[in-house]
């Protein structure tokens, strides 16, 4: 039973060594020329926005009388921002969700 035992034990600690052993770095060994980087150009992409958005959400939550709430379109869903009286909060969000043709919107408005 040791036997069997103390030879399993140096099969897993042989077997764990070798796997952490890792290889030689093939490009010092290797007189290979180096891959050198390519350049990744910037470009000025702007966010695909729905220019009407922003007015039609606004819009809406003012016609329920929510003043104090902003739209920002630029983010991916339509974020809201500002204050609401307590207990309307769930007024504010689906009514900026029901003008955004019933999409989400990110929420960030707290109730004062």
């Amino acid at each position: 039973m040791k036997l069997k035992l103390i030879g399993t034990l140096s099969l897993s600690a042989l077997l764990l060594l070798s796997g952490c052993g890792g290889s030689a770095n093939t490009n010092a060994t290797n007189n290979s020329v180096a891959a050198t980087p390519t350049a990744v150009p910037k470009t000025n992409v702007t966010a695909n926005t729905d220019t009407n958005l922003k007015p039609k959400i606004e819009e809406a939550l003012k016609k329920k009388g929510f003043t104090d709430v902003t739209v920002d379109t630029t983010t991916t869903p339509a974020t809201i921002r500002g204050t609401v009286a307590k207990g309307k909060l769930d007024e504010a969000v689906q009514t900026a969700q029901e003008a955004n043709g019933g999409k989400p919107v990110k929420n960030e408005v707290k109730e004062k």
